[in-house]
């Protein structure tokens, strides 16, 4: 068969030549002939000129933006699980997820109602009391004012009146008996004389006589009296009658006394009852609000995913027959209404990313599905310094959900970082490397010709080349110093 070679550049230790026979080429190398052929169809591609987009391609994972831990709230571990939604279970706003046993919480109700009816009727009782020991008070209040009253008249009478009267007839009767000693002494003495004259007898002398003397004691005794009655028992009596009316207005103040201590007694007992009704009534709405509490409804759409928690001892996820303690999350359900992807920019990529530039994000599960997005923050930190390069924390925001996603599922993203024009691209197969210095291989007649390259912006596919190339050659896309290093 008829041969044609050509000598190729000296690419890698020793002399090459590159051979072409009816499409297919083979390495020929050797100091004395032909020891080995590798027959192997060329692989080409062109350099085209034009547009490119310069793309950043990483891989995340889904993740819901926000996500709700369900947990009891009720209290210490009183929550048994009776009913639960099956895990990965898709769930809409007002859901059932959790159901509790409502049956210790019933019991709870229906004792502080029993309570409240017997508190209700000791606080209806009291006050009927209190009511009472008012109008009890005030009789007792009034009939001491009347009490005081008529001390109040008595006292005026005794003094206006009674005493006054006294007096003027004490006066009178020691008038009287003064006027009657001396008309007694006067009778005498005219007997005297008539009975010196001799007209009348001696004995009607002596019982004048003995008249004065009846007359003169009688008159002693109403001195007595009267000076009695108006030195000593009328201003005893005034004083007596003022003792008196003083005494029953002390009673009257010690009885509004009396009344108020009665009353501040039940009024405490009012007070208290009321207290203890109203903590009845307080725990009986507290009581309602964990029966309430039994129901655990979803807050958000999402998926019912389980968390591993301590039951009983052991770390597991949470079964029906379960008592959980409160605020102790043990279910999380993602809101998927909102998607996010967390991506790890390589630090040689990050000053091309900008918050607002438009991502492309392709689901591992569904390669067919397309959903756009954009940039949403990017991490001022590096993670992953212990790697070969450092990296950012970029967010990627996907604007059309769809409900198939679920989260946790892995996505590439394709960030549409910027456009360039009238740029020169070829498929990254197309770039190989002498040391630092990126080469390119020319295929030109059925010849491999190496070009040293500049090389710009990657996608992950294609890399621009800014210097060596000016667009439609045919590159090859294997490195053929491999084939020679292996001659």
């Amino acid at each position: 068969m008829a041969i044609t070679a050509s000598k190729s550049n000296v690419i890698k230790g020793g002399v090459a030549l590159l051979a072409i026979y009816t499409g297919f080429f083979f390495l020929i190398s050797g100091k004395e002939g032909i020891e080995n052929a590798v027959f192997q169809e060329p692989v080409v591609a062109r350099a085209n000129q034009g547009s490119f987009n310069i793309s950043i391609i990483e891989s995340g994972i889904l993740e819901a933006r926000r996500s709700v831990t369900l947990a009891s709230d009720l209290p210490s571990n009183r929550a048994k699980i009776i009913f639960l939604k099956q895990e990965g279970a898709t769930v809409k706003p007002g859901e059932v997820i959790v159901k509790f046993d409502q049956a210790p919480f019933v019991e709870d109700i229906e004792k502080l109602a029993a309570e409240i009816s017997d508190a209700s009727a000791a606080l209806a009782q009291a006050e009927e009391e209190f009511q009472l020991a008012i109008q009890q008070g005030r009789a007792s209040t009034e009939s001491r004012l009347h009490n005081v009253e008529v001390a109040q008249l008595k006292h005026r009478n005794l003094k206006q009146a009674e005493l006054p009267l006294r007096l003027a007839k004490s006066k009178n009767d020691l008038q009287a008996a003064k006027e009657k000693y001396s008309l007694a002494k006067k009778n005498a003495k005219s007997m005297k004389d008539l009975l010196d004259q001799g007209f009348t007898k001696r004995r009607e002398y002596e019982q004048a006589k003995a008249a004065i003397s009846e007359s003169g004691t009688a008159l002693g005794l109403a001195k007595q009296q009267d000076k009695l009655l108006r030195e000593m028992m009328a201003p005893g009596e005034i004083r007596q009658s003022e003792l008196k009316l003083t005494e029953l207005e002390r009673k009257v103040v010690e009885q509004g006394k009396v009344n108020q201590h009665k009353l501040a007694l039940k009024n405490a007992v009012i007070i208290r009852l009321n207290h203890r009704y109203d903590a009845l009534k307080r725990s009986l709405l507290s009581a309602k609000a964990l029966l309430d509490k039994t129901i655990i409804k979803a807050p958000v759409p999402g998926f019912v995913v389980y968390k591993t928690v301590s039951v009983q001892g052991e770390m597991r996820k949470v079964q029906v027959g379960d008592s959980v303690w409160q605020h102790n999350g043990f279910i999380v359900l993602p809101d998927m209404s909102e998607i996010v992807t967390d991506l790890k920019i390589r630090e040689t990529d990050i000053a091309q990313i900008e918050v607002g530039q438009t991502a492309v994000i392709r689901p591992q599960a569904y390669p067919n599905l397309l959903l756009s997005g954009r940039v949403e923050t990017i991490g001022t930190l590096a993670t992953g310094k212990d790697e070969e390069m450092p990296r950012f924390l970029v967010r990627i925001a996907i604007v059309d959900v769809d409900s198939r996603l679920r989260p946790g599922m892995t996505a590439r993203t394709r960030i549409q970082a910027a456009k360039l024009e009238d740029v020169v691209r070829v498929p990254v197969e197309a770039v190989f490397y002498s040391g630092d210095q990126a080469v390119s291989f020319l295929w030109k007649m059925n010849k491999a010709e190496a070009v040293a390259i500049e090389t710009g912006p990657s996608d992950g596919q294609f890399v621009v080349v800014t210097k060596g190339l000016s667009g439609g050659e045919k590159l090859l896309l294997h490195d053929p110093r491999e084939v020679l290093g292996s001659l």
